[in-house]
């Protein structure tokens, strides 16, 4: 059985990441077996988790008396297409030779879109590993964060489009069949700019590329399937000052105009009201100088009417989402979240079975 999907988005400065990792800790606890994976190049995460370092292999997260488990990774790009080409290859050779291709090689880090849909895959080999029940993606805190979801489409469509398959014809004594059907002053042109052992390698790619067609195709209309499936949420990471809500609106709408299963927002560092709304300043030792005691006496004043403003922030982000979503509310804790247990506090304000 495929795990459940839990995708966090959102913009940058809201604790994204912490509230990402926190999420999956949240799982482990109720007895899940998690992967938490960040397709994120900035390595936050392990920072977040205090692990040193991640990479593309699952890492155990140390938990304590906790019946499930918790395992971060990292988006390894090159690692994930190779894996993909060797299983879709028709044969081990084939898979060998492509591999070795220096066109390859550089289509497998620079290619566009190659990263993005290198994301959705790992997703995807993650969701359908049998290891886990949930797997919680920490998406790059950028207004592009949720490109890998176009990435199946853009696959897709490179498969049944005319230019790959026209590129793709059979190599000649010449190097590339393709060049042949064209103008032979764009030949030789190209033989000169760029040597006729490298187009050899290209037309070798593109020769061989053929036989991955039907299995690229096949599997990004799975991953289409996957992202849009009741089984994958999207959530919404934010928080009520008024620059976190504009970005919040904008993934909204991206989340909207892609259909994709909308589990609820998530709204970070919410001021709280006051315990107690009366004067401090006969509590305060005798001696103080009139400007702290004066600071202190605004401060339950102040800390009340954050609260009111966070609390109309909220309801007003809560009213341009879709009817009855799903919101949780976490306190602001004071403090940075840098370290395990400051994650696992974290952990307590969230869900901890995110999809019904």
């Amino acid at each position: 059985m495929s795990a459940q999907v839990v995708v966090c988005c959102g913009s940058g400065g809201v604790g994204k990441t912490s509230t990402s990792a926190a999420l999956g800790l949240a799982l482990a606890q109720s007895g899940h077996r998690v992967a938490l994976l960040t397709i994120d190049p900035a390595k936050r995460l392990a920072d977040s988790l205090n692990l040193g370092a991640i990479g593309g292999t699952p890492t155990r997260v140390p938990l304590k008396n906790v019946s499930g488990r918790c395992e971060a990774l990292m988006l390894d790009v090159e690692e994930t297409f190779e894996a993909l080409i060797r299983r879709v290859a028709t044969s081990e050779d084939s898979a060998e030779r492509i591999l070795s291709n220096r066109y390859f090689q550089f289509a497998s880090t620079r290619l566009g879109g190659v990263h993005e849909y290198m994301a959705a895959e790992k997703v995807r080999e993650l969701a359908l590993s049998g290891e886990y029940d949930f797997v919680v993606v920490d998406t790059p805190p950028a207004r592009n964060a949720l490109d890998f979801l176009r990435a199946p489409d853009r696959i897709a469509g490179l498969m049944d489009g005319g230019v790959v398959r026209w590129m793709a014809m059979p190599a000649t004594r010449s190097g590339w069949r393709a060049l042949e059907l064209g103008s032979e002053a764009v030949a030789r042109v190209l033989r000169r700019l760029i040597g006729q052992s490298t187009i050899g390698e290209i037309a070798e790619f593109f020769e061989l590329f053929r036989d991955l067609w039907e299995g690229f195709h096949v599997r990004s209309n799975e991953l289409k399937q996957l992202l849009s499936s009741d089984q994958t949420r999207f959530f919404l990471i934010t928080s009520p000052a008024p620059t976190a809500r504009s970005e919040a609106l904008f993934f909204l709408d991206q989340l909207d105009d892609f259909e994709v299963p909308f589990g609820g927002f998530i709204i970070n560092r919410v001021e709280s009201p006051p315990l107690h709304d009366r004067d401090p300043s006969p509590y305060l030792p005798e001696g103080l100088p009139e400007q702290l005691v004066e600071a202190i006496r605004i401060v339950p004043e102040k800390q009340r009417l954050t609260a009111e403003e966070h609390s109309r922030s909220i309801q007003s982000l809560l009213s341009a989402g879709p009817d009855g979503a799903n919101h949780w509310i976490v306190p602001d804790l004071g403090k940075p979240i840098n370290k395990l247990d400051d994650l696992l506090e974290l952990a307590s304000h969230l869900p901890a079975a995110p999809i019904p």
